[in-house]
């Protein structure tokens, strides 16, 4: 997907709105919204598509997150961003980059943190 359209999904305004990414540099948006849109092609599903797939209706006919997408979707930020050979600090940040983007949807996911 590129920029453009990865910036018009509703999903992605709502992560630039919550976590208040407006006043980022251009150059800021730009890589948030190449890193999400390089993933969503690798995993095969649009930002919206991605926020809404992880989760799921109870019984009860709530809505929850679901813990076996929530850790595949995990394991395929890993995957993409060393395929897109990003290493060391840059993996861990760019990784959480896009975790940021669920996490702003609501659902919670927890990347590593980069211990130098």
């Amino acid at each position: 997907m590129n920029p453009e359209e990865v910036a018009a999904a509703p999903s992605v305004v709502r992560w630039f709105d919550s976590a208040r990414l407006h006043s980022d540099t251009d150059d800021e948006k730009q890589l948030r919204l190449t890193l999400l849109g390089g993933f969503c092609d690798h995993y095969g599903q649009s930002p919206d598509e991605l926020a809404a797939g992880l989760t799921r209706t109870t019984k009860a006919g709530e809505s929850a997150i679901s813990a076996k997408r929530r850790a595949a979707v995990d394991a395929a930020i890993d995957e993409f961003v060393e395929k897109s050979g990003f290493t060391g600090r840059d993996a861990v940040v760019n990784g959480n980059m896009i975790r940021s983007f669920l996490v702003h949807n609501g659902i919670f996911i927890q990347g590593r943190a980069w211990r130098g």
